[in-house]
C-alpha cells in the first residue's frame, strides 16, 4: 500500500481513539539529465540550465544543485526546489502542470535529507516516508502535502527499532516524478526507488 497512504490512515485513527485532539567551462552548460520533460501542455516553458561551476548548475535561476545525476555522484537537492512543483498546480492535469525544472530530475539519482517515518510500528521496513518536517502519523505535527514528502523503497531492509519511530538522515535514490491522485486530491508526487539512508539519527 502506499506508504503516505498508510501513515495519513494511522493519523486518522489515532485522532479518533484520542478523541480528536570556477568559472564555468567554456562549452556549453549541459542538461542536468537526460532524461526528457514529460508535458501535455506545448505553452508550459523549458527549465533554463545556468552553469554555476563544473559540478554546479542553477535551475530556473533559483534552485542550485550540485553532482551529476548519477549513482555515484547524485544530485544534491534541497526541500525548496521539491516544493516548488506546487507553483501554478492544477489537479485537473497535474503532470502538465509540473515545472520542468523538476520533470529533468525525473529518472536521476538524487540526495536529500530529511525527516523519516516508518508505515508501521515494526522491527524492519524496506518503505519509509521522508519528509519535510517532523510527523509521527499520529500526535506530533502535521501531515506533509505531495510537496514536501517522498515514498521511499529501500534498496535493503532497515531495523526499526527502539523508542522514537520517527528518524532523521540523508536520503540517497533514483527519483520518479509520477503524480498519484485519489478523488482529485494529489496524495502523492516524488518517489525513491533503490533508496539507501546515510548519518541516520
Amino acid at each position: 500500500m502506499n506508504c503516505a497512504v498508510v501513515l495519513l490512515i494511522c493519523a486518522a485513527l489515532a485522532l479518533a481513539a484520542c478523541g480528536g485532539d570556477v568559472e564555468p567551462p567554456p562549452t556549453p552548460p549541459p542538461q542536468p539529465v537526460a532524461a526528457p520533460v514529460k508535458t501535455t501542455d506545448p505553452a508550459k516553458a523549458a527549465a533554463t540550465v545556468e552553469q554555476v561551476d563544473p559540478r554546479t548548475v542553477r535551475l530556473d535561476g533559483r534552485f542550485e544543485i550540485r553532482g551529476t545525476g548519477t549513482r555515484e555522484d547524485p544530485y544534491q537537492i534541497n526541500w525548496p526546489l521539491m516544493q516548488s512543483a506546487q507553483e501554478g498546480f492544477k489537479s485537473q492535469d497535474p503532470s502538465a502542470t509540473i515545472p520542468a525544472r523538476i520533470d529533468l530530475l525525473d529518472g536521476s539519482w538524487v540526495e536529500l535529507s530529511g525527516y523519516l517515518a516508518a508505515p508501521l510500528v515494526i522491527d524492519q521496513t524496506s518503505e519509509v516516508l521522508l519528509m519535510l518536517k517532523r510527523w509521527d502519523g499520529c500526535c506530533i505535527g502535521l501531515p506533509p502535502t505531495a510537496f514536501e514528502s517522498v515514498e521511499t523503497t529501500l534498496e535493503e531492509p532497515l531495523a526499526w527499532t527502539g523508542q522514537h519511530q520517527i528518524r532523521y538522515g540523508k536520503v540517497r535514490g533514483r527519483l520518479e516524478v509520477d503524480p498519484f491522485m485519489i478523488g482529485g486530491i494529489l496524495m502523492g508526487l516524488y518517489r525513491l526507488e533503490q533508496a539507501s539512508i546515510e548519518g541516520m539519527q
